[in-house]
């Protein structure tokens, strides 16, 4: 009884109605302590999300910022999903949704009809994850909805919920089901769990969460529930390579230019000091591009452009340009030419440059997307740009 008037007093101070309250599953009766390896056969309907935020507001503000959160309603991914389930067979959607709207899968929702499928990847679906299972060709999770909140507090507590710390929530495996996809006939389309298992980031033990939900400062519950002095939450907007800030952290980029005669011999390092997987990565479509421009003091100009991709085949060999082509029957590996984790490449470019002519040399980095292999939706971000002085040689002793 004390944990219901604590529960209801709460609900009053936000203004949450009663009713929201047992559509959570917090009027619930009281469950034991669950540890880690506890089971619970309690049972019910995902929570959604907005529910959730009138608690843990700043966590919620960071998830509706993050890709996770407009996952299914992304116009461009909704264009991929007409396409992909008119050429293919009607089933794909199940394959789709199964990382665009994980809870379709759980509320057998594959017609879309409830608001909580266009949530994309919410609350309840990551805080219910109790196992993930991997084999050569599938990673997977295992879902359980219930009062039950799994997550990587160790002392957390609810009035509203039971809460359960979960170690699999401190380590990778538990973004691997969707961010590891190989398809029906065995080719690996998104490889980026299997690129991080291979990286020294997994043999030091540094996670994805490491990376891409460090921790911030913010409230972990609404302080007119339950003030914590000096709280910290892992960043849940999720930054990925769309992120300035990653892509800086991915990168390490240090330039050798020298002259040799009329010539200018041009050395670029590129180090993957910071991804602990290949950059870039995720969907095969994103790539980054080295452009080098040289202009000369007597009026010339060049430049020349490398591109690191994963790219893909459909089955007439024809590269393919559309995010949606990825997901087609007989898609074949082409040329991998990213930089990989841990990876140290060295570029060259050699340019003609008079030995008493001056030069400005321009190096710059870009990541770019164009899902539907156009300008329309294209993203596209400059991420380093250096520019170096070419003096001219020192004129010969006469």
């Amino acid at each position: 009884m004390a944990r219901l008037r604590a529960i209801l007093a709460a609900a009053a101070a936000l203004g949450i109605p009663v009713a929201a309250l047992a559509l959570t599953g917090a009027l619930a009766p009281a469950s034991p302590s669950l540890s880690a390896a506890a089971v619970t056969t309690a049972s019910g309907e995902p929570t959604p999300s907005h529910l959730c935020g009138n608690c843990h507001r700043d966590i919620y503000r960071m998830w509706r910022n993050s890709a996770h959160a407009i996952a299914m309603e992304d116009p461009v991914f909704l264009e991929a999903l007409r396409d992909t389930e008119a050429r293919e067979k009607p089933e794909v959607r199940r394959t789709c949704l199964g990382c665009h709207a994980p809870l379709a899968e759980v509320t057998r929702d594959l017609a879309l009809a409830s608001k909580i499928t266009w949530e994309g990847v919410g609350c309840d679906y990551c805080h219910s994850i109790i196992e993930v299972k991997e084999t050569d060709s599938r990673v997977e999770a295992v879902v359980r909805i219930s009062t039950v909140k799994r997550g990587p507090i160790q002392d957390a507590a609810s009035t509203a919920h039971d809460v359960a710390y979960s170690p699999l929530h401190e380590t990778s495996p538990v973004c691997a089901p969707c961010h590891q996809y190989v398809n029906g006939e065995g080719t690996v389309i998104m490889s980026t769990y299997s690129e991080w298992k291979a990286s020294k980031a997994a043999e030091d033990g540094v996670s994805c969460q490491s990376c891409h939900m460090g921790l911030t400062k913010a409230n972990v519950v609404d302080p007119r529930v339950q003030r914590v002095e000096r709280a910290q939450v892992n960043l849940h907007e999720v930054p990925g390579g769309h992120s300035l800030e990653q892509l800086h952290r991915a990168l390490g980029v240090a330039l050798a230019p020298e002259r040799q005669g009329d010539e200018l011999a041009l050395r670029i390092a590129l180090t993957n000091r910071g991804a602990g997987h290949a950059v870039p990565t995720g969907m095969p479509g994103r790539r980054v591009i080295l452009e080098v421009s040289l202009e000369t003091g007597d009026g010339k100009s060049f430049r020349e452009t490398r591109t690191y991709e994963r790219s893909f085949l459909d089955a007439a060999g024809k590269p393919i340009v559309r995010d949606s082509g990825f997901f087609a029957s007989g898609v074949k590996p082409g040329p991998d030419t990213r930089i990989q984790a841990d990876e140290r490449r060295i570029e060259t470019f050699r340019f003609p440059l008079p030995a008493r002519v001056t030069a400005y040399l321009a190096v710059r980095l870009h990541y770019e997307h164009a899902p539907r292999g156009t300008e329309e939706d294209r993203t596209f971000l400059t991420f380093v740009s250096e520019k170096r002085v070419i003096r001219p040689e020192a004129e010969p002793n006469g």
